[in-house]
């Protein structure tokens, strides 16, 4: 590796606080060569005197780095936490507050624009509550403002809402001013110096970035959010960064697929309850359960219902359980993938990595082509360092995605 690269990647670092090595090396070398093209600079060591003397250059390589895998609804079950959360939780306790949500890192706004559609759901009037999309990217932020969408963020295929919040448009889909209303787009990332002295928010999303970050940046970051974080606020992250979050005062939800956490009252007589929900909806299993089964009546009805009762146990918190329920529906239906997707939620929200690969590997064994398998096993291999093997699993996703699989 060339002194002068090495020494890009620490300005990068510094900028962003992001690992490098968790960047695809192929990946970074092609942004580095895009923007030594574009300033008609032929030696990497003449680019990197640009990067350290011009804020704006560094900015535009980071626009070239930044990852925008995002989409309406990624990891639905956050969503429906977000929705229990609210309408049992914290309205009836704050009928007149302000409900305070951050986006961080937003991108191209997909993941805000999910809240306040979710939200404007509840019995949430618009003037209860507002969404703060933040994020370092000012091309992505650009877009967000712009609010037009292609097919490919839209992957969550049993979302029906689709015609109420979007219009067509030439490019694609237009969200519509109502949604588009609720939420402020900033350009500021995790480490901005101001931030930790803005009010707390009682949402906070901040999903798949702490994996990227070392450790420095990933301890500064977990303590800005943490103090922004309102006392019985909820903190929701990527599926693999729950192995992350080592704070006492935060209290894992149990509710799998949600990924989220949920801060301790401070106070000495209130021992703070873990969310526990009876409304949230089930995990809608594609495959092989929404596909017609020749079978009898009686054997599908009895696959049927073991799966919702596994469902239905681990999202009360009930995960031992759910998990002995889950393996003895496999004794009946040894070859379902959605059984064994399931188990690995479950051994992801306790932690149990290994486990979890396990059985998402044999999830997408039996269905090669469940994105959702797919993703989970690329974030948790991507959280061990095995970037080649995520990034294998990761472009199998995005050819299923061109090929309208």
């Amino acid at each position: 590796m060339s002194q002068e690269k090495t020494a890009i990647e620490k300005l990068l670092t510094q900028k962003m606080g992001w690992e490098m090595p968790k960047v695809s090396d192929r990946h970074l070398r092609k942004a580095i060569a895009m923007r030594q093209k574009a300033c008609q600079l032929n030696e990497l060591s003449s680019y990197l005197k640009r990067l350290q003397t011009s804020p704006e250059e560094l900015q535009n390589l980071v626009e070239q780095i930044v990852i925008r895998e995002t989409w309406f609804f990624r990891h639905r079950e956050a969503f429906s936490l977000l929705r229990h959360h609210v309408n049992t939780d914290w309205l009836p306790h704050n009928p007149y507050k302000k409900l305070r949500v951050l986006s961080i890192p937003c991108s191209t706004g997909e993941e805000p624009y999910s809240i306040a559609i979710t939200l404007l759901d509840t019995p949430l009037k618009p003037q209860q509550f507002h969404i703060d999309g933040m994020d370092i990217s000012q091309e992505a932020l650009i877009k967000a403002k712009q609010g037009i969408y292609g097919n490919n963020s839209f992957r969550s295929h049993d979302w029906v809402e689709h015609d109420k919040f979007f219009y067509p448009v030439k490019d694609g889909s237009q969200i519509c001013q109502e949604v588009r209303h609720q939420v402020t787009f900033t350009q500021k990332n995790l480490f901005s110096v101001w931030l930790p002295t803005l009010p707390s928010y009682q949402i906070i999303f901040c999903r798949h970035l702490l994996i990227y970050l070392d450790t420095n940046a990933r301890n500064r970051a977990l303590e800005t959010l943490e103090r922004l974080l309102c006392e019985g606020g909820l903190l929701f992250v990527g599926a693999v960064e729950t192995t992350l979050i080592k704070s006492p005062s935060l209290r894992f939800v149990a509710h799998p697929s949600a990924f989220a956490y949920q801060k301790i009252l401070n106070t000495p007589d209130i021992k703070q309850k873990i969310l526990q929900t009876s409304e949230k909806p089930q995990i809608r299993f594609k495959s092989p359960l929404s596909q017609p089964i020749i079978a009898q009546k009686s054997k599908m009805d009895y696959k049927i219902s073991t799966l919702e009762t596994a469902q239905k146990l681990a999202n009360q918190g009930q995960l031992e359980e759910a998990t002995q329920e889950c393996q003895r529906h496999l004794q009946r239906s040894p070859i379902d993938a959605s059984a064994y997707l399931l188990l690995g939620e479950i051994y992801q929200a306790q932690g149990q990595i290994e486990q979890a690969q396990r059985y998402f590997q044999k999830a997408i064994y039996l269905k090669p082509n469940d994105r959702e398998a797919l993703l989970h096993l690329a974030l948790l291999r991507e959280s061990q360092g095995d970037i080649k093997g995520a990034a294998v699993l990761k472009n199998r996703i995005q050819r299923l995605e061109n090929d309208g699989d």
